[in-house]
């Protein structure tokens, strides 16, 4: 079980059992996303299984809690909360409605 924090997007503090649950589901579909990956023909099966190693190694890494970037934080985020934070703020601007 993990031993470090997650902190939300809210600013709460999530850690143990419930931390645990929400890297291992994250983990268990990064592996599920890229092993159902289509290629096209043109690509080597050395390169595919590069690209798998790679997703499996990062599944094992957040399995093992080590969020290093924006993505791996957001899948996480969105896990334990439910609610997906945008990298950047939307460019709708509210309109000034005045009488």
């Amino acid at each position: 079980m993990t031993q470090f924090q997650f902190r939300t997007h809210t600013g709460e503090i999530i850690q143990g059992e419930k931390l645990q649950s929400a890297l291992n589901k994250v983990a268990d579909n990064w592996q599920r996303v890229a092993v159902q990956s289509d290629f096209p023909p043109h690509v080597t099966p050395e390169v595919v299984a590069e690209w798998n190693k790679r997703n499996f190694e990062t599944a094992e890494k957040i399995r093992a809690g080590k969020i290093d970037n924006f993505t791996l934080w957001q899948r996480v985020n969105t896990e334990l909360t439910g609610e997906c934070v945008a990298l950047l703020p939307s460019n709708k601007r509210k309109e000034n409605h005045a009488s």
